[in-house]
This record gives C-alpha cells, structure tokens and sequence, in this order.
C-alpha cells in the first residue's frame, strides 16, 4: 500500500497535551530546548514501533491480526526505559493513556485513511493498546521488512570501521532509532541490492551515474550529485570473506574513506541512503543540522527538498538552524511549526520573518510570548536569566504581564535591535524596552550610544522602542545595595548585610580591577577608537571627551583602598553573597536566592521609571 502521510497527532505524550502536524513534503519544528520538538519526533516513531510489536500476522482473510497487548521489552524504540511513564503528567493507566494518530492517503485506492493508536496500562504491567481506524493501514505501519518511519540523530561523525550486518539487524537499528550507526551497511545493501556484479564492477571502473540501471543506487547517486559536484561513493565489500564494510567518498580531486569525508556530506549522504533503500512514508531527523556550518546546511536543505521530491518521502525534523529555518519559511513545499511547551504558536505572515532571529538570540522558547495581545510591554534583557532583570523592571513600574525575551548578550545586539524593529511592525499595540548592561560606562558615554541608536529608529520610522542601561554595572548590582538587602533580610542585623559586602568585595578585589580594566579596553575600542563615531553629531551634543577617561579612575588609588561599591562587578559580587547570606538565612538556598531578586523601593531608578511609565 503506497502512502502519503498527511498529518500526525500527538495526545498527552510527555509534555504534550494536543498537538497535530500537517505534513508537508519536508515539515520543521522549532522552538526552544523544552519546546516539544523531540518529545513530537519520538511519539512519530513511537506508534509505528508499538504496532510492529502488536502485529502477529495475517489471518486466513488477509486481515492483519494485531494484540491487544504487547510487553515493554518488545517494542523496539523506546525513548524511555518504562513506555507507561510517557503520559503527560504522570505514568499511565487502565484508564488514561495517551495517544498517536497518523492520517494519510492510499496513493493506489486514492482513497484517505487513519488509525490511532491508544496505548494504556494492560495487566502485569504490559501495554495495552487499541486501534481505532483502518487496519491495513495499521498493517502498512506495522510492516518490520518495509519500515514505515526511519529515525535517526544528527551526526558528529561516524566510527573508523563498521562491521557489516544483515537487513534484519539493520531494519531493527532504524527503528530503534540508530540508523547513524549503520551508515556503511545500508550504502553496501543499497548497493548490491539494485546493482548485479557487472554493473558494479561498472561503477567501480567508470563512475558513470549516466550508466547505471535505474533503481535506488541510481537515485542516490544522483541526488548526492545534486548536493555535491563530482562526488562518488565506492562500495567494496566481499560477504563471505569481509568482516568490516570498507566504503570511500570520491570528489574530484581527493578520495577518503568514509569517516573522513565531512560531516556536512556525512549527514546528506546519510539522509538520502536511508530514503533510497527503504523509500519509507516518514523520515524523522532530529536536529540534521547541528555541528554544520552555513555552507552545509544550504546543502542539507537541498538534500531534503530532493529526498521529498524524488522518493516521495515526508520528511520531519527538528532544527536549531536560523539559515535552514530561512530557506524552508518560504518554500511552498515545506512547513515551519514553532512550538512552545507542547503545543504550537500560532504565527501569521506578518510574524514568519521574527523566527530565524528568534533562533539566532536562542530566544525561541520565550519569543512567543512577544506576540501575545495581552502582553502589552515587551522587556529586551542580554542577561539569560530573566527573574532579576523582570524583578528590577517591576520595581521601577513595569505591568505585572509584562513579556522577557532574552538576546543572550550584547555580542547580539544589532540583531536585537533588528527584532525589536521588527516587533514594533508586528505588533502596533506593544512598546519594547531593550535593557543594555551599563559595564562600566560614563554618563556620557551612555548618553551618546542612547542618542545614536534613538537616531537610527527615528531614521528609520521606528517608534515604541526606548534603550536603557542598568542604574549600576549589571542587574545584579540593584541587588547588591546594603539597603535594598537590609530590607530584604530585615530579620538579620544590618552589621552582617555590610560585614557581607566587605568581606566579598575585598575577596573578589582582583576579579573587579580585571572585570573594569577589560571593560574600559573594550569601550575605548568601541567608541574612542572609532573616527566616524567621534564625527557623528551625538558626540558633542553628548559632550563626549576627545579622549577616553583613563582606566585609574575606575579603580582603587592603591592597593591598601578598597574597590568602591560602584566599581564593583554586580554577578561577581552577587556570586559571593549569596552564600554568605544564606549561611545566616539557612533553610533551602532556592528561597533565600528569591528573596534577593524581590521588589523594594531601593531598585528604583529614574530612566528605568521613565521607560516603563511612558504611554
């Protein structure tokens, strides 16, 4: 039964609730680490896996006979030990379970079919499982010499040597979810199953893609053409008398053995092996992508588009890939589904272009909240913690739904900027606050970079976006305050809270002199250093100085003068504190680290009011 797979879902699986994939012929998810990507790729493969365990055989008919109940051991992917556990919210039982169904169409009757898979407690602690749907679509899943779904890993890289191993064994690895593992093994059967000994030995000699008989060699070899110019792959392998499978990657000035060629051509040539030999219906990859440069991955994505088009295969992946990601956004035979916590984001045209930002800022698992109506302020913070900066925020009188999207560092800055813009378009309704680390900065200096960057948005037609630097170096260092930790920790007497801060700061003396000195090198660098800076009109209106303040003037005089509270390094000095003022708090360190980032009076700040009251 030839099938197009047209959509997958997911009930209650780990950590999703409901979840439903329309497929297209290559269809990506992304989101962030805790999004559901995987958990998505793993109940795929999963219901394919339990149906193989279930299936006995045929009856007299023709029917399928599947089980009623299977155990654990014989379902041959599992992503965790114990299949019950997978339950959304806690282990499964008798009567509550979860569920995969796959919807698809029979190419040869033209007609549509489904079934679902319910998988709950049976007794002895087996799995019970009910179908409800067509069984000879069951019966196509469940076909262990035609596997239905291949799953596979991204690859780093692959074993100096691979012994050979029978079809069996290999379509046991693939669904167990190792295909990576049998890389070589699949390209020998690919091989010597579409090519008799004259034509192998043809291909050997000549390299001739034109020549070779039509069939899955041919294919391979033409799509790993399509991605990779002159490249060859040269099977040699003798079963009778050869234990490791020997294969060797052809380009057209070098020949190396498999594990040497790259991993961008290890994973396409991977990929379409896989789809030639078993031209299964579903092809799950889980991040294909990782540990590939840019040039790679323009290669993958070809490799999936032609996968897709040539064998028929539907192909779903996880990626982490923003270049990827691009490319597929606005192909019309590929689908991109952003997830977050178990379920989609919903995302119109306007917002598509915000999602391979969002991945370079590693801010997908947070990014959807920016396009929440009811959050109506929308902070920007480098920091990757968001609990001090949305605490400091709060206190200085941002809205209690107020939005935290992380940009991971100022090294991310313009491409910060970029989204902010972006944001601004998407959303007409939301103001956004981009937070900056002040890091040791005169007042004039932060003036002048405010002024440029508001400069820029006024150029540009941008409104609603307002840049503000922390009151002191860092978030942390609001925190830091003797007052604001007198408070916090009002039932210690205020001689501990200071004792504290003089003990860590004189500690961490040689950590904060560095901490400025290479803050200074890398501001003078940036502004100083810089002649079409020093040109723009912001410089005086900033009153910036010819030249940089010295770097003696954000230290102490001597080494018998303490470094000053507002020389200080905020996370460093946080970093000693915390412990000390929990070895006189006691109880969990959790509870005493929250009462640090809690809202007082001193966190107030006058820019940071102003930008968080503004209407």
């Amino acid at each position: 039964m030839p099938i197009r797979l047209d959509k997958i879902v997911v009930d209650d699986f780990k950590r999703i609730e409901s979840l439903e994939i329309d497929l297209q012929p290559v269809t990506a998810l992304v989101g962030g680490n805790t999004s559901g990507k995987s958990s998505a790729l793993q109940a795929a493969q999963l219901g394919v896996s339990i149906l193989q365990a279930a299936l006995r055989g045929f009856r007299a008919n023709g029917t399928p006979d599947f089980a009623g109940t299977v155990a654990n051991d014989a379902v041959l992917f599992r992503p965790t030990e114990l299949l019950l556990d997978l339950r959304r919210g806690g282990s499964a039982t008798q009567n509550l379970g979860y569920a995969i169904t796959y919807r698809g169409f029979d190419l040869d009757a033209n007609v549509e079919k489904q079934i679902k898979i319910e998988i709950r407690r049976g007794k002895n602690a087996n799995i019970a499982i009910t179908r409800e749907g067509d069984d000879d679509f069951a019966a196509a899943l469940a076909n262990s010499d035609h596997p239905f779904s291949i799953f596979t890993p991204g690859l780093s890289g692959i074993p100096i040597r691979e012994e050979w191993r029978t079809k069996g064994a290999m379509d046991a690895a693939v669904m167990h979810g190792d295909a990576n593992l049998y890389l070589r093994t699949v390209l020998d059967h690919l091989f010597t199953r579409d090519l008799d000994e004259m034509a192998r030995v043809a291909w050997r000699r000549d390299r001739n893609i034109d020549l070779l008989p039509d069939g899955g060699w041919k294919t391979f070899s033409q799509l790993l053409e399509r991605c990779y110019p002159g490249t060859r792959v040269i099977v040699s392998h003798v079963a009778h008398r050869d234990r490791y499978v020997n294969v060797e990657a052809e380009t057209t000035d070098t020949k190396v053995t498999l594990d040497m060629a790259s991993t961008g051509m290890l994973q396409v040539i991977q990929i379409i092996a896989y789809a030639c030999f078993y031209s299964p219906p579903l092809l799950l990859l889980d991040e294909p992508d990782a540990h590939l440069h840019a040039d790679s991955q323009a290669r993958l994505y070809d490799a999936l588009r032609n996968v897709a088009a040539e064998t028929g295969t539907r192909v779903l992946l996880a990626s982490h890939s923003p270049q990827l990601i691009q490319r597929l956004m606005y192909d019309p035979d590929a689908a991109v589904i952003w997830m977050s916590t178990g379920a989609k984001v919903p995302v119109d045209d306007a917002q598509r272009p915000a999602i391979p930002i969002l991945m370079t800022l590693g801010a997908l698992s947070v990014g959807a909240d920016a396009f929440d109506p009811a959050r109506r302020v929308i902070l920007m913070t480098e920091d990757k913690l968001p609990k001090p900066v949305t605490a400091l925020a709060k206190a200085n009188g941002a809205p209690d739904n107020l939005a935290v999207l992380s940009y991971n560092g100022c090294g991310n800055l313009p491409a910060a900027r970029l989204l902010a813009n972006m944001i601004t378009d998407m959303r007409p309704d939301a103001r956004i606050i981009l937070h900056r680390d002040r890091d040791f900065r005169t007042e004039q200096e932060m003036q002048f970079e405010l002024s440029t960057a508001a400069s820029e948005r006024q150029r540009n037609g941008v409104t609603r976006v307002t840049e503000i630097f922390t009151p002191f170096n860092d978030v942390e260092h609001s925190f830091a305050q003797s007052e604001h930790l007198r408070e916090v920790f009002n039932e210690l007497d205020p001689a501990l809270i200071d004792a504290a801060i003089t003990d860590v700061t004189a500690f961490k003396r040689d950590e904060f002199v560095n901490a400025a000195r290479v803050a200074r090198d890398q501001i003078f660098s940036s502004l100083y250093d810089v002649p079409r800076k020093r040109a723009k009109p912001e410089w005086a209106a900033s009153e910036m100085p010819d030249n940089a303040p010295p770097t003696n003037a954000f230290l102490p005089a001597n080494g018998l003068t303490p470094v000053s509270f507002q020389h200080t390094h905020g996370k460093r000095l946080m970093d000693g504190l915390r412990p000390k003022i929990h070895q006189h708090v006691g109880g969990a360190s959790q509870l005493s680290n929250n009462r640090i980032y809690a809202v007082t009076d001193h966190l107030l700040a006058q820019n940071w009011v102003d930008a968080f009251t503004v209407e």
